[in-house]
Parts: structure tokens; sequence; C-alpha cells
């Protein structure tokens, strides 16, 4: 874990704070294209690292280690002025006070040395950007560590300590899980940015909150503060979180126009205890996905979906081939239809027979063929619980084969 947490670190910057190559090159490609001169990009040690002028990278230029050691724009009027140097400019890169980098421009010095300042500015523009994106992608990727390891049964304390002193995250205060996915189960997950974008609009500024994006969906672990003093709502989300999680999710579909489903897990009192409200969470978003609802619920608002949840798959499986043992896939659908549209009107057969353009004789036999067929009569409410349960079953096991 430690290992990815800090390589992706690594690609863009090299040690200290010396801009990596590939930053670099991007960069001097960029003012190129504005000055039409050759671009140059040198570490404070006076290394070229980037340029337009590919045979130069990796060599030394001692007019570009005298800028930064001097901190001020050195200009080379001929070639044997500097080892290493060519006609031009060279200007030390400040990022908060501090020489990151010298960018030199190759050229007759009546000509490039008007863009001296502008190029500089420019320059360090362009590496403050991406220092702060670099910082922002550090940043993710650390929450996303830690989020990942306090979801987990088991987790190694060491590195949930470090990543949560690394965020100034106190991990001593109840949090709940919130988990949210697109509500169909073919729905498009891109747009990482985006949900970034809603999450940190709604939730950025709430102390303690914590949350990422992956291909799944987004998860989110936050403070609910009114858990201390109602203890009514001890285990619930309080009516604060609910609304704000509410209007989150509302802005979440309408600014990626897809349906979105949103479970909240129970509070949980200790760090140790977050993976079971993100468990809370899981269910109750599956839960709103399989009935096919884009709103938000808690894990204790559930009802068949408690049930179906606890039930292990192997049973579930088990119990579904008991009733339906022998009958293909085919005809066990046919016989859901009729035995939803039954169910639907109350055990009415005319109202049935309507929905399902039906004769009500012919309904009367699909319903003593599935009582044949199965060995369950939908009419009897005992037997209707069992029929009720194998379908509802069924369609829940198929939903997460899917």
């Amino acid at each position: 874990m430690v290992r990815v947490l800090f390589s992706c670190r690594k690609i863009l910057y090299t040690d200290g704070m010396n801009i990596d190559p590939r930053i670099a090159q991007t960069i001097v490609e960029n003012l190129k294209g504005i000055i039409r001169h050759d671009i140059n990009f040198f570490s404070p040690d006076g290394t070229m690292i980037a340029s337009t002028d590919p045979t130069r990278i990796g060599t030394l230029h001692d007019a570009a280690l005298l800028a930064a050691q001097q901190r001020r724009t050195i200009a080379v009027d001929n070639d044997e002025q500097f080892a290493g140097a060519r006609h031009g400019i060279n200007a030390p890169v400040l990022l908060n006070d501090d020489v990151v980098a010298v960018i030199g421009v190759t050229g007759e010095r009546a000509q490039v040395e008007p863009f001296s300042d502008v190029i500089r500015k420019m320059t360090e523009i362009l590496v403050r950007e991406n220092t702060e994106q670099i910082s922002r992608f550090d940043e993710r990727m650390m929450t996303t560590n830690l989020i990942s390891l306090l979801t987990a049964e088991q987790h190694d304390h060491g590195l949930v300590t470090y990543l949560a002193d690394a965020l100034n995250v106190d991990l001593n205060m109840p949090r709940l899980v919130a988990v949210g996915r697109c509500t169909a189960q073919d729905a498009d997950h891109s747009g990482r940015d985006t949900i970034y974008d809603v999450l940190h609009r709604h939730l950025g500024q709430r102390s303690g909150t914590l949350f990422t994006v992956s291909a799944q969906g987004f998860c989110v672990l936050m403070p609910d503060g009114d858990t201390a003093i109602n203890e009514a709502a001890a285990t619930g989300a309080s009516t604060e979180t609910r609304t704000l999680m509410d209007a989150m999710r509302v802005d979440m579909e309408r600014t990626l126009n897809r349906p979105i489903s949103l479970g909240l897990g129970c509070v949980a009192d200790t760090a140790d205890q977050y993976w079971v409200s993100h468990r809370q969470a899981g269910t109750a978003v599956d839960w709103l996905r399989f009935i096919g609802s884009a709103s938000t619920i808690e894990y204790d608002e559930l009802d068949y979906g408690l049930l179906l949840s606890a039930i292990p798959q192997t049973d579930a499986a088990r119990f579904v081939e008991h009733v339906f043992a022998g009958i293909p896939d085919a005809d066990i659908d046919d016989l859901q239809r009729t035995f939803d549209v039954y169910t639907k009107h109350n055990g009415s057969i005319s109202r049935a027979a309507d929905e399902l353009f039906l004769h009500k004789n012919t309904l009367q036999n699909h319903l003593n063929a599935m009582a044949r067929r199965t060995g369950y009569n939908p009419r009897t409410l005992d037997d209707h619980t069992v029929l009720a349960l194998a379908f509802l079953l069924r369609r829940y096991l198929a939903f997460h084969r899917a």
C-alpha cells in the first residue's frame, strides 16, 4: 500500500522540489508556441532537463546555474561567455520564494530579452498550477487509501495513523458512511472529476469529512454532529446530515444527467467500526439499485432489503431451486408476470385478468399451473408468501450476478 501511495508522487516530482522532466517538457513546448524561440528548462543546479531542442537535454549550463544562485536574469551575449551556454537569456523561476528552476530562451539578446519577465512569470504560473494540481492529486490518493483502509474489516493501524496525520484528519469521532452509485446497472460511471467537484461543493467545507471516487461510484465518511446530543438519532443520520446528502445527490443527478442512488450506513462510534457503516451503506445503495429507485435511504429504513441481504447467496439459490426445481427460466419469467399482477390486485381474478388481457378462466388455469409446477398455491396465504420470497430472491440473485 505504501509503495502504491508514493509511486504516483514520484511520477510528478524528482528529488526535493525539482520539477519532473515530463512536466518541464510540457511547459517549454507551450511557451515556444507563444514566442517562436527555443525554450530551455533547467534544474537549479544548471542541468537542462527539458528543451524544444532535444539535442541539448542533459547538458550543463553555467549561465543557468548562476541565474539560480544569484536569483536574477543572466544574459548570454556569445557562445563562449558561459560553459554550455548559447546566445539568449536565463531567468530564475520562483515558487514560495524558492528557486525551483531556471527558464532560458535561445536567441540574440536584443530579440529575446524583452520576453524575459513575461516568460519567467508565465513559467511560474505554469509551475504553480502543476504544483497545485499535484498537491490535489496527492491528497486525493492519500484520502482514497485512507478510506480504503478504514472501510475494510481488518486494516493496518499504523498506516491509518500515518495517513490520518498527513491529512490532518481526526479519527476520534463518530462517522457514518454514504455510498453513491448510478441507479441503472448499465449506467456510465465516467466523469470522476465532475463527481469530485459536486462532492467538494457540498462537503468540502464540512470539517472531518472524507470522500473518494472510483469506477463504481463514490464513498463519503462524514461526522454526524447531532449524534452526541440527540440520543434518538444515535444510530441514524441527523436531520442536518440527511438534508445535506439529499441535496448533494440531487445536484449529482442534475450535473451528471443520470439517476443516482445513495445509501447511508448507521453512525459508527469509532474508526474501527467505520467498516460496519460502509457495509450497511453498500447494502442500502444496492437495494435502491435493485428496485430502480433514484433516492436516498438509510440502512435502518430498509424492509425486504435487510432480509434479503442477510441471506447467504448459496442459501438463497438453494431456496429458489427448491421452489422452481425443473422449471425452465423462461417459464419462471411467465409465472412471475402472472404472480406479480395477481398480487398487485390483491388476488382479484377479474382485475388481474383485465391487466393481462386474459379471460378469467385462462388466468385461473395459469394459477393452477403455477400451483402444480411449484407445489405452492398462490391463492393460499402461506404458499403465496413462499412464492413471493422465491420470485424476489431469484431477481435479487440475478441482480448481483449482473
